[in-house]
């Protein structure tokens, strides 16, 4: 009897393959062609599934928000004897050092001015983290650490500012702009009851930007 392939297993393998080229090569630099050959199967098979390189890298973007969302979720988990505020203070640590947060933000670097892409974004800070956020937030009306009046919009607010307006690639700016956003950021959660971003945090926000698209940015 011949065993027909699992197309599940099939795309979560194209999935798979695609996100380790993005990652070596960028995406850019990786061609269908590379895809095909990394695979070892068909132009046709991978075409059955996936109608174009585009179109694989909105599933790498599917897969990869779905591991992140794990991945907070496990720290979540470590820090659930704390207040709400320190884990909330402790996320934006992790999710500033962790290497594979910053892998997955590699990946979709090229497609910042992407209309697609950014909508994308949108919806995803929208639908998945905010949501956790506000959740947190709850929690630190209920235990005292934060005093917000407006949990949901001041997670949606904060998400949209520090993943968007405070990332020089989707609105360039030299380092000291970028330093008055996220020092703007600071105050404006500081008077909404949530003061979570110390200097430090800014400190590393800023830093992280800088290295992260450094030799990336047009002069």
């Amino acid at each position: 009897m011949i065993r027909k392939n699992n197309p599940k297993q099939t795309i979560e393998k194209i999935v798979a393959v695609s996100t380790k080229l993005f990652l070596e090569n960028g995406y850019e630099k990786t061609s269908m062609q590379n895809i095909v050959d990394a695979l070892g199967m068909s132009k046709g098979a991978i075409f059955h599934h996936f109608k174009s390189k585009e179109e694989i890298l909105h599933a790498v973007f599917k897969k990869q928000t779905e591991d992140t969302e794990q991945i907070f979720s496990q720290w979540i988990e470590e820090m659930k004897d704390l207040s709400a505020k320190e884990k909330l203070v402790g996320l934006l640590g992790k999710n500033m050092n962790d290497k594979n947060v910053q892998a997955t933000n590699s990946i979709f670097a090229s497609q910042y001015q992407n209309p697609h892409f950014i909508v994308a974004t949108i919806q995803q800070i929208m639908n998945k983290g905010a949501p956790l956020f506000a959740k947190i937030l709850r929690e630190g009306i209920e235990d005292g650490s934060v005093t917000t009046e407006f949990p949901d919009e001041c997670a949606e607010v904060f998400f949209l500012l520090i993943n968007l307006w405070c990332d020089s690639a989707f609105f360039e700016c030299d380092t000291e702009r970028l330093g008055r956003r996220f020092k703007f950021l600071q105050q404006m959660m500081k008077k909404m009851g949530v003061d979570i971003m110390s200097d430090e945090v800014l400190a590393d926000c800023i830093q992280y930007d800088n290295e992260f698209y450094k030799g990336t940015k047009k002069s």
